[in-house]
């Protein structure tokens, strides 16, 4: 099935169609999510407009459109999924887990475990797949470590949170995802009666008669398996601009005060989400000169928004600016988690492989779209 023009893509760059269609104009009627009853559609690629949908709770909501109210499937815990009152009572709960005084605390385990995961790499022997033995592994350890799992527990969860979204095997897909939702049911009833350290145990003892069971269990869910996609896919897609401009990975080699600007301008260029969750006008409007009205559904296209035509990789440009973590209300949560890993990884990876290159030509390297997953690299065969 062909994707929709925001999400097509030459390998990291979008397509030249999808630049002609922002430089016509910030709002384009375009059917980009299926589903949707034939309501009317709008792609939205102008950044004012964008900031002004994803900043505007009070006439644009994050709840997909149902016909029925009583047929909506909410996601317990997933706070995209939700509007306020909801939304506010939830990130309020959590937003202390991602003070700058706890991830502070949990530098030096993110820092060990990132050394961990790259010593496995480097013991499997070059050529060796990144995104299998290094992308996948260091985010789901850290989200596991962030929330609170056990030691004993994170090998074997990491694996099913690897293969519930990797996994080319449909059953074994499945089963992994089914193993997840299991385990943090499990996690959530145990921190509820013994609340540890990390950000569930943390959540159940400050707030814990502000949320339910099937929230605590989905909030976990939703730190493990999309916190870890994410982080994963853009770990890859980070050491895939590097090694891809060598001049650009020596740079920061030679100058490591460079390493906060090279972080923005990876989130910047790679957009590994493309669209945040659609927003449902609930008014009538008008915006970027056109007439919206209540019920239409508009999908925001960061790519768009972060990406000029031409434009290229420079970890030394100046005044970055990028909607990648979104913005208002439903801006990430763990963005200072995200970059606190960037943080630790690249550093590590440039010290540890000065030789670091493409195990195959450029060209061999495959992608998975961005939809409905983040834009991802399939494999990054490495040598050194």
């Amino acid at each position: 099935m062909a994707l929709p023009l925001p999400h097509q893509r030459h390998r990291l760059d979008p397509v030249p169609e999808f630049h002609d269609m922002r430089e016509s104009g910030p709002l384009h009627e375009y059917d980009t999510e299926p589903g949707m009853d034939g309501r009317k559609q709008w792609l939205v690629t102008g950044y004012d407009e964008v900031r002004t949908i994803l900043a505007d709770h009070v006439r644009f909501s994050s709840a997909r459109p149902v016909e029925n109210e009583a047929d909506r499937a909410q996601l317990p815990g997933i706070l995209q999924a939700y509007d306020p009152p909801d939304h506010t009572r939830l990130r309020k709960t959590v937003a202390p887990a991602y003070s700058a005084r706890r991830l502070k605390s949990l530098r030096p385990r993110i820092e060990e475990i990132v050394e961990e995961c790259l010593d496995d790499f480097e013991s499997i022997g070059s050529p060796v797949d990144f995104v299998r033995y290094a992308a996948w592994p260091i985010p789901a350890f850290i989200a596991c470590e962030f929330l609170g799992v056990p030691r004993d527990d994170q090998a074997e969860l990491s694996r099913m949170i690897r293969d519930s979204r990797e996994s080319r095997i449909p059953r074994q897909r499945a089963a992994a995802g089914l193993g997840v939702v299991n385990y943090t049911q499990r996690l959530a009833a145990r921190l509820r009666r013994e609340p540890g350290a990390g950000m569930i145990g943390a959540l159940v003892r400050e707030h814990g008669d502000q949320v339910s069971d099937e929230e605590l269990a989905g909030l976990a869910e939703a730190n493990l398996t999309m916190a870890t996609e994410q982080m994963a896919a853009q770990l890859a897609v980070a050491v895939l601009l590097l090694v891809t401009h060598p001049e650009q990975m020596a740079l920061l080699r030679k100058r490591p005060e460079l390493l906060d600007a090279a972080i923005e301008e990876m989130l910047r260029y790679t957009s590994v989400v493309e669209a945040p969750s659609p927003r449902v006008a609930l008014t009538d409007l008008t915006l970027g000169g056109r007439e919206i009205h209540a019920g239409d559904v508009l999908t925001c296209a960061m790519l768009a928004v972060n990406r000029s035509r031409a434009d290229g990789f420079d970890i030394t440009r100046e005044n970055i600016t990028h909607l990648s973590f979104g913005h208002g209300i439903h801006h990430c949560i763990g963005a200072p988690l995200a970059r606190m890993e960037l943080r630790a990884v690249l550093p590590a990876v440039v010290r540890r492989f000065p030789s670091l290159r493409l195990a195959v030509p450029e060209r061999e390297v495959r992608f998975k779209p961005g939809r409905p997953a983040p834009f991802a690299v399939e494999e990054l065969p490495l040598e050194w």
